[in-house]
C-alpha cells in the first residue's frame, strides 16, 4: 500500500462550506504522483527516458464531506498491471472515516516523437507487481467501477 497525506487548503472549499469536488481529484492526483516517484517514475526518469504516465480512466466516489483544515490520508493499492498500465484503488481518509474512493487506470506512455504508449521497464514493472494485491483481496474492495445510467422509470 502506498500511502499520502495533505491538509485541505482554503482555497479548495467551495460555497458550501466543503471540499470541492474538483480537489478530491487533485489529491487522487497528488498520491498518484506519490506513487510515481517511490517506484521508480520519478523527475529523473521522466528527464532521462521521455517517458510519463498518462491517465485513461477514472472513477471517484464521493462519500462524506471534507471541511477546510481536514487531514486527509490517501491509501493506494494496485490491483492489476500489465507491461504498459496499472490499475489503482485509492480510499482517502479524513480522520480514519473513508471520505471518497477512486479507482484509476494509467497508462505508460513515451511522449516523442508523438505520445504512444510504451512498456514499462522491468525493474519498475517488477516494482508495480510486488506491490499489487492478490486479486482475492481485489475483489473485496467496495466502490469498484460500474457502469454508470440514468435507468429508465419502469412506470
Amino acid at each position: 500500500m502506498f500511502i499520502f497525506e495533505t491538509t485541505v487548503k482554503p482555497e479548495w472549499i467551495d460555497y458550501n462550506g466543503h471540499m470541492q469536488d474538483a480537489y478530491y481529484g487533485l489529491v487522487f492526483s497528488y498520491a498518484v504522483d506519490a506513487i510515481q516517484d517511490e517506484v521508480g517514475f520519478d523527475a529523473d526518469y521522466r528527464a532521462r527516458t521521455g517517458c510519463t504516465i498518462y491517465l485513461l480512466e477514472d472513477h471517484k466516489y464521493y462519500l462524506k464531506e471534507v471541511k477546510e483544515a481536514d487531514h486527509l490520508r490517501t491509501e493506494t493499492r494496485i490491483l492489476k498491471c500489465d507491461e504498459k498500465r496499472f490499475h489503482l484503488h485509492m480510499e482517502m481518509l479524513r480522520d480514519g472515516d473513508l471520505a471518497a474512493v477512486g479507482e484509476f487506470i494509467e497508462l505508460h506512455v513515451r511522449q516523442k516523437p508523438s505520445p504512444h504508449a510504451a512498456p514499462i521497464p522491468d525493474e519498475i514493472l517488477q516494482r508495480l507487481q510486488t506491490a499489487m494485491l492478490p486479486s482475492v483481496d481485489a475483489a473485496e474492495l467496495k466502490h469498484r467501477s460500474r457502469s454508470m445510467t440514468i435507468a429508465r422509470n419502469s412506470r
